[in-house]
């Protein structure tokens, strides 16, 4: 291609990059005029002198930022820009019930789950977490070392007995067993739930805690059965058993089902107050409907406070004393069981985090075990109540209204409540419970929980730099708060 700012092809200047016919050189061209402005200085290139200039070139483009440079490469060690390859599949929400999966992840069976956030405030930005079973805790129940609880269900000539199966001895240290061991005795005591609402289903986990000679009874959480129009037991092995619904706490999340097979094999409960942070335990459940699915690792903290509701909006709840751990729990696994390595049922599996990896939570056996007699026995599960909303030490940072040592940030008190009786101020910082301090190793929730409706409980509070005690009554909670 030609250049355009060259000359047209002539004798002098040949095209075509052939060489000129002359052997002599051709006479010197006179030197030209000093370059006056505005005129293009003439040269090769340049139309001979004295022939019209031509046209004024066009005045330079307005400035314009230089073109953005190239990133630069990555750090060594720096996670890579994902390559385009094959269209990506539905992004995983933030949050929702283990049991159920969301829109977003159809399969053949499943419902919304809820989404967990902070107890504290709605108005917090949100730390998204998954319900495997949504619910807050109530009062635990004090057990001898090994044995049975034996109590009275239904009444007049119906009346019969139930027994629960409870070792709540510390594991020996050097005799825990291993996963396949805890699968062994553990395994055939838990079921798969299917709760159909109209024309879909949805799944969940659940284990046999009793029976009475004509029944079974499973716990399991209260999202897995709520509303559900048909129930029914798959038992390990494929025994389908249509199921009823003998009670439910939606507060604490907690539910128990009937069969009409009073055989069935029966877990033992261990106590979830002898678990210590790295201890290994062991969760069985049918996470998206794969029965028996055997998971272990350890509990990775004691005593956490979230909250759970809907992906889809709603109301929430608030979980205020769990069990944490990284034993992988997915959907399907509410209301399944977190074991010791002895194989005694310590937590009921009721929730994932959204966002992260192995960070799953479990409401403890002892609250568990209490609510479940309760439920049997057709009696009303109460819940003891205080009365105040709270930062933790590290909402309160979070919120700009930080304080030092340990303690939670009282940041309302409701009208009518024990703590308002007790004196109760918004500002103070309620430090101990009974004598116990609120810190990395307890809860506010927890250490209320160990308490039965009625008990009088004394407070260490912080207010304007000194220590003040008060005492309060503590009652059921308010169905309006349940």
């Amino acid at each position: 291609m030609t250049d355009p700012s060259s000359p047209t092809p002539d004798a002098e200047h040949p095209a075509g990059g052939q060489e000129p016919g002359p052997t002599t050189p051709p006479p010197a061209e006179p030197a030209p005029p000093p370059q006056q402005p505005g005129v293009p200085q003439q040269g090769w290139g340049q139309p001979a002198w004295g022939s019209p200039p031509p046209a004024a070139p066009p005045p330079p483009p307005a400035w314009a930022p230089p073109p953005a440079a190239a990133p630069p490469p990555p750090a060594w060690g720096a996670p890579q820009p994902p390559a385009p390859a094959f269209p990506a599949y539905p992004a995983a929400p933030t949050a929702g019930i283990a049991g159920t999966p969301p829109a977003s992840w159809q399969v053949p069976w499943g419902a919304p789950p809820p989404v967990w956030d902070s107890p504290a405030s709605a108005a917090r930005p949100q730390r998204p977490m998954f319900l495997v079973g949504a619910a807050t805790l109530a009062v635990g129940l004090a057990i001898g070392a090994v044995g049975t609880v034996v109590f009275a269900r239904g009444v007049g000539s119906n009346e019969r007995t139930a027994t629960l199966l409870v070792d709540d001895t510390p594991a020996k240290a050097g005799t825990a067993g291993t996963a396949v061991s805890v699968a062994k005795q553990l395994g055939p005591a838990v079921g798969t739930i299917i709760a159909r609402v109209g024309s879909s289903s949805a799944l969940g986990s659940g284990f046999v805690i009793a029976h009475d000679g004509t029944q079974s009874y499973l716990l399991t959480n209260n999202h897995v059965v709520a509303g559900a129009t048909e129930l029914h037991v798959v038992m390990p092995g494929g025994r389908n058993l249509k199921a009823s619904v003998v009670g439910t706490d939606s507060f604490d999340d907690l539910g128990v089902v009937s069969v009409p097979d009073g055989s069935l094999p029966v877990a033992t409960f261990g106590s979830s107050k002898n678990l210590t942070v790295g201890e290994a335990v062991v969760a069985i459940g049918s996470p998206l409907g794969n029965e028996g699915s055997v998971t272990e690792g350890v509990i990775s903290a004691l005593h956490r406070t979230i909250s759970a509701g809907s992906d889809a909006g709603g109301q929430t709840e608030t979980l205020q004393d769990v069990l944490q751990t990284d034993a992988s729990i997915n959907r399907g696994n509410s209301g399944g069981p977190l074991a010791d390595t002895e194989a005694r049922v310590v937590g009921v599996n009721v929730a994932i985090a959204g966002d992260a990896s192995n960070i799953g939570f479990s409401i403890p056996a002892d609250l568990a075990k209490n609510v479940a007699r309760q439920l049997i026995a057709h009696q009303k599960v109460q819940h003891p109540y205080l009365g105040i909303e709270y930062f933790t030490s590290i909402e309160a940072v979070e919120e700009g209204q930080g304080f030092d040592g340990p303690g939670v940030l009282v940041r309302n008190v409701r009208s009518g409540s024990p703590a308002e009786k007790a004196g109760f101020q918004r500002g103070d910082i309620l430090q101990a419970v009974n004598g116990t301090s609120i810190d990395n190793g307890e809860t506010l929730g927890g250490l209320i929980q160990q308490h039965q409706v009625g008990d009088k409980v004394d407070f260490t509070v912080k207010r304007n730099g000194s220590v003040v005690h008060l005492s309060a009554v503590l009652t059921d909670r308010p169905s309006s708060e349940q």
